[in-house]
């Protein structure tokens, strides 16, 4: 799936595989099936406690570093694949304050680089999220049970997954061609009134080429016409950290009061990075059906069939977007229960389904 289907890899294609060692059987197997394509797999385990470690113990100079073969890596390959599997999902937490906003923004020329490569498409990228005890003890379940939700949100248990995926492409365009031409959207739920201005930008539909599993269509709002106020109904977790009931407050596009039951700090020192940081780089709705539940990773959260997410930050080039910063932060909003979403002023959703 992830070859043949998320990165449709090509024969002399160099790409680039980056995960975790601990997933070194993956990394394996990745490599055998790039090279049975015909195509040059460049694998890159990492080690999360060494960049722990540098993070902690490193100088302002040391973090702000970025070494002239990461630049290379950036540059070479045409298809990238990113693991996401952790095996401690709070490894990050004695870092110090500053530090991971000091390492984001030197990175950013690097992201700024590999965003542009993949909105011409030059390149294309996957993020891919693997069962793991960790995750699986976030989410509150077996490891066995989130397993078989991991696939299940993949339908790798359908009989033929590639054709499962492309009826998943072809349900999201359809909300796509009914948002087209819609210039206001309006989300109402608990203690939540967002409005977001999308006139003129592109819907992309999240079919599992992006992310596996996947499931959602998103774009660039505005970035100067967002406004109202939204309380997140999952836990926001990021870089380590887990913030709890956060809510924000917009004017003129812009986070103008920030609030979090847990973790109030954190949010701030994210959103103090850069100039960017306060404004919204994606709109998005959750529409995979098979995830119903939250997990604290938002790689399956943002999926949640039924729900709507925006990101802190970072906006799309190829939606339309020019908000540019080192941060995108996604968090969930829940419509199930009393949701609704207007689309220039018509109702377009209601408990989280389309009217």
């Amino acid at each position: 799936m992830l070859c043949r289907y998320s990165l449709d890899v090509q024969r002399g294609e160099l790409v680039h595989v980056g995960g975790p060692a601990s997933q070194g059987l993956l990394l394996v197997e990745l490599s055998r099936e790039i090279t049975q394509l015909g195509a040059h797999p460049l694998i890159r385990p990492t080690l999360p406690s060494a960049h722990e470690l540098a993070l902690r113990v490193g100088t302002k100079e040391q973090l702000e570093y970025i070494s002239p073969l990461e630049w290379h890596e950036t540059e070479a390959p045409t298809k990238f694949l990113s693991v996401w599997a952790d095996t401690n999902t709070r490894y990050l937490s004695a870092v110090p304050n500053g530090n991971q906003g000091v390492r984001r923004a030197a990175y950013q020329p690097l992201r700024k680089r590999i965003f542009a490569r993949l909105g011409s498409g030059e390149a294309q990228w996957c993020g891919v999220s693997m069962p793991t005890e960790a995750f699986a003890q976030e989410a509150g379940m077996a490891y066995a049970d989130f397993e078989e939700f991991v696939f299940g949100a993949g339908h790798l248990d359908d009989p033929d997954p590639v054709a499962a995926w492309r009826a998943v492409s072809e349900r999201q365009q359809k909300v796509i061609d009914r948002l087209d031409g819609v210039a206001e959207l309006r989300f109402v739920a608990e203690d939540t009134d967002l409005t977001v201005n999308v006139a003129g930008r592109t819907w992309m539909n999240a079919d599992g080429h992006q992310n596996f599993p996947d499931g959602e269509i998103y774009t660039s709002p505005d970035e100067t016409a967002t406004k109202g106020h939204v309380s997140f109904s999952f836990d926001a977790a990021y870089d380590g950290h887990l913030v709890e009931g956060v809510r924000l407050w917009f004017e003129d596009g812009r986070v103008v009061r920030e609030q979090a039951r847990r973790g109030e700090s954190f949010l701030r020192e994210m959103l103090e990075m850069d100039d960017g940081a306060r404004l919204l780089g994606e709109v998005a709705f959750g529409l995979n059906p098979e995830i119903q539940r939250a997990t604290r990773n938002i790689a399956f959260d943002e999926k949640i069939g039924g729900t709507f997410h925006v990101a802190l930050g970072a906006a799309f080039p190829e939606c339309g977007g020019t908000n540019e910063s080192a941060l995108h932060w996604d968090m969930v909003c829940d419509l199930r229960v009393g949701g609704e979403v207007f689309a220039d002023g018509e109702l377009l959703m209601r408990n989280g389904a389309l009217v």
